[in-house]
């Protein structure tokens, strides 16, 4: 079983001993090869309820990675769906405990540095609250690499240039962007006061490049606390300081360069 739904266990194991059918879900987990036969005896022959549960409990945490999903399903089956809320719910509460440093940027927006399949990442993105108090991330904010946050700081200057402008109207452009690598943009305009950090594709057999629902919209005072969170970010992110934007290598230099870079051209046709 894995790490995480074993916490899961332990954290809510004294609803889980008052509450668990255990006879009915003993008889699902063997049915479904969790359980041997003598493991089933053994716990079945204690008298009291909640020793059956407490060994029950004890015994799923050594039958492997499908057994923590096999009880789920079996309290389900049983009428105990809020059992299993609170036993995934706790799941991702744990996995959300990974996460090297949350920093509040105001209205349940968060920055987040945490690490995905070997890969740092570095998230603006929306939480709310679960019916057990606690923050889990949902799909509305975007995850930078290295990367592109460095070129978030370095145009910090540029982007507020922008929203000056797009405040006093005295350029006359309706939209000013700025990429920070594989089509992830970071928009200012005079329609909507806000810093749009969103992801960028193209649609097939067209030229035509449009938003995706993958990005975050901040209004100006959560960009002045997303600024206020770079130097949190980069004292939990040593590895920002042997990361180096590809626009600044030496191949980078010359215009033909930055063309093949799929980085930085993501949308062109091939040379």
């Amino acid at each position: 079983m894995q790490k995480e739904h074993i916490e899961s266990l332990q954290k809510n194991y004294v609803k889980l001993v008052k509450e668990t059918p255990t006879d009915a879900v003993v008889d699902h987990l063997y049915q479904n090869g969790i359980l041997t036969d003598e493991l089933r005896e053994e716990i079945l022959q204690n008298s009291n309820i909640y020793s059956k549960t407490r060994q029950l409990i004890s015994t799923l945490q050594r039958r492997g990675p499908m057994a923590f999903e096999c009880f789920c399903t079996a309290l389900v089956d049983e009428g105990k769906s809020s059992l299993v809320q609170l036993l995934k719910e706790s799941t991702i509460e744990s996995e959300v405990s990974k996460d090297r440093v949350m920093i509040p940027i105001g209205g349940d927006i968060f920055v987040v540095v945490n690490e995905w399949d070997d890969k740092v990442l570095i998230h603006i993105r929306k939480y709310e609250k679960n019916s057990a108090d606690t923050y889990v991330p949902t799909k509305k904010g975007i995850a930078l690499r290295l990367n592109q946050w460095q070129l978030l700081e370095m145009y910090v200057n540029e982007i507020d240039a922008a929203i000056g402008q797009m405040i006093d109207d005295v350029t006359g452009v309706p939209e000013m962007t700025f990429h920070l690598g594989k089509g992830v943009y970071v928009s200012v305009n005079k329609t909507y006061p806000t810093v749009d950090v969103r992801q960028r594709w193209k649609i097939p057999d067209s030229n035509k490049i449009v938003s995706t629902k993958k990005g975050i919209s901040l209004t100006y005072d959560k960009w002045e606390a997303l600024k206020g969170t770079f130097p949190d970010v980069r004292e939990s992110v040593p590895e920002l300081e042997t990361t180096t934007p590809c626009i600044l290598s030496e191949d980078h230099q010359n215009q033909e360069g930055m063309l093949r870079c799929s980085n930085c051209n993501p949308f062109a046709e091939p040379l």
